[in-house]
């Protein structure tokens, strides 16, 4: 999508002035659209404890505004870019890190992906309303073809590391040797035997 532009007659430049231009050659303003004026015909010399004159900027007549209808056309397309650059930064905001030929980790289902293709397309032409969709192979061999947004926070480019877990306890920290139990003081050899197969091991 281009820049939408105003046609400026030659010799005319930008002003601070909102849609205004002015006429870089005018001896009155100097190009910059306006003038000083005061409430005098001509300044006097303030005196002593006189407050100094008070001057006001004036617009030029140089100054030139472009027809109604090309402000309209320019607006509205000003609009439309505006438009298009925030709808296609959404996309690519969706669309992440992903690129075609890459690995990813999807942290969702916990299993890796290869990026077949990316398509952005533009519903009716429409370039302010781009529509995207990806298509992957799973490692089993699997596609798809969805529109799930990237989440930094659970997807990646490699998958997490897989941590080691907890170890076991030993024996001497399950049952201290100070601490008495009454399944092993039984005086049932069966009870005796399974307190010292599942307890102590």
């Amino acid at each position: 999508m281009t820049e939408p532009t105003i046609h400026v007659p030659e010799g005319y430049r930008q002003t601070h002035l909102r849609r205004l231009w002015a006429l870089a050659s005018c001896r009155n303003c100097g190009g910059n659209g306006e003038f000083l004026v005061s409430d005098r015909d001509e300044p006097i010399e303030p005196s002593d404890g006189d407050e100094p004159e008070p001057w006001y900027p004036q617009p030029c007549d140089c100054l030139w505004a472009p027809p109604p209808h090309e402000l309209r056309a320019f607006d509205a397309a000003q609009t439309r870019l505006w438009r298009h650059r925030e709808r296609m930064r959404e996309v690519f905001d969706a669309i992440g890190p992903r690129q075609v030929g890459g690995t990813y980790w999807d942290g969702y289902w916990h299993r890796r992906y290869l990026v077949e293709t990316v398509t952005i397309r533009f519903r009716d032409g429409d370039l302010t309303e781009p529509d995207w969709s990806i298509t992957i192979r799973w490692d089993n061999g699997q596609r798809c073809t969805h529109r799930t947004p990237w989440n930094a926070r659970y997807d990646s480019t490699t998958p997490p590391a897989r941590s080691p877990g907890e170890a076991p306890a030993p024996p001497e920290l399950r049952y201290p040797a100070g601490v008495s139990c009454r399944w092993r003081r039984s005086r049932f050899a069966l009870v005796r035997a399974i307190h010292h197969a599942f307890c102590t091991r």
